[in-house]
């Protein structure tokens, strides 16, 4: 009985063919309308500086690329003229692999918009492969001026604080003398 039982394994396991399995596989390219209602930006930019992980004992293929941009167009979002983007380290998880530094791409990106994300699927690439993309986007538009929203929200803080400080000081001071 137990050998039928490893014929019947082993004869299945020799009959049976495996499956092709892809770590990222990815459907159509997806129409430029669809892009524009999907994504959180679209934008043209130069990459400035490219961040990997630090390959250590253990990785991931999908441990985060951090992209920094020099935005020149958007077409959607509202975007400084610097912004960050990132992808997975791979793209068996579906990163797109094709950032050089000193080169333009067209980014559509998806996420919160103060941590954009992008990937092999997303329909990012190189400005020279995207001439189709460029005419059917349109003219876009100029990012702001900001090169980091986030700095300006930090530098209200510093400010609140440092009023706060000295206010409570100079409290502490008043009520010292009172008790003179």
């Amino acid at each position: 009985m137990l050998l039928m039982i490893y014929l019947f394994i082993f004869g299945t396991w020799l009959v049976v063919e495996p499956f092709t399995v892809n770590a990222c596989s990815c459907a159509g390219p997806p129409s430029i309308g669809d892009q524009l209602n999907r994504k959180t930006a679209i934008f043209k930019g130069k990459v400035l500086s490219l961040t990997k992980p630090v390959n250590g004992m253990i990785w991931s293929s999908a441990d985060p690329v951090k992209a920094q941009f020099e935005v020149k167009t958007v077409w959607k979002g509202e975007l400084s003229s610097q912004t960050t983007v990132y992808t997975a380290l791979s793209s068996a998880s579906c990163g797109y692999e094709g950032f050089e530094v000193n080169e333009e791409y067209i980014v559509f990106a998806y996420g919160e918009p103060d941590r954009l994300e992008t990937g092999l699927c997303e329909g990012t690439k190189t400005i020279a492969s995207a001439q189709g993309e460029l005419k059917a986007l349109g003219t876009g538009y100029e990012p702001s001026k900001i090169t980091n929203p986030h700095e300006d929200n930090r530098s209200v803080i510093v400010l609140v604080l440092a009023i706060s400080l000295t206010l409570f000081i100079l409290l502490v001071i008043s009520l010292r003398r009172r008790q003179r």
